[in-house]
């Protein structure tokens, strides 16, 4: 009986609390912003406005490529006999002769890939320059140019990170 006397009050004054004097309340008709359409992101950005790069910047973007593809594929090329080494040391014990031999390895194709990670900086700084350039009001489009071969070289450091880090797990 005490819970229903305190409820009855509560329960008044919540429901008052619905029924607003009337005043100078907003508008709950849309906006005018509100019609305006959303951006669509998925439109492809305007297309470069130059067909290709400057020779000095093509020099350069060529370079990183061919230090990329020329890392690449030493880090190809020794990736079996690393791979070797690691199911040879598969549950090896750490220190163990196999063990050890697989982390030189390991080390080894690392030092392969090195060049492939330092010409994506290389291009990644190109990129950067050129876009500052560009908002600056020099020609556009050569940005997107050097985004194209950019990518090439961030395939190949990745799929280079993803064989390293799946050896790694194996020897751990």
């Amino acid at each position: 009986m005490k819970l229903s006397t305190f409820l009855a009050p509560v329960l008044g004054l919540s429901l008052s609390a619905c029924a607003m004097q009337s005043g100078d309340f907003p508008s709950l008709s849309k906006r005018p912003y509100e019609d305006i359409p959303a951006i669509d992101e998925t439109v492809a950005p305007p297309s470069p406005q130059i067909g290709s790069l400057p020779v000095a910047l093509k020099k350069a973007v060529d370079a990183a490529i061919r230090q990329s593809n020329a890392a690449h594929q030493a880090f190809l090329a020794d990736l079996p006999k690393v791979k070797q080494s690691v199911s040879a040391a598969r549950g090896a014990s750490p220190s163990s002769e196999s063990w050890v031999v697989a982390h030189i390895e390991l080390s080894s194709l690392e030092m392969d890939r090195s060049p492939s990670v330092s010409a994506l900086a290389d291009i990644d700084l190109l990129y950067l320059q050129r876009l500052d350039q560009e908002f600056s009001g020099e020609d556009k489009g050569a940005a997107v140019l050097i985004a194209k071969s950019r990518e090439q070289i961030e395939a190949q450091v990745s799929s280079q990170q993803v064989e390293i880090d799946q050896l790694k797990a194996r020897i751990r």
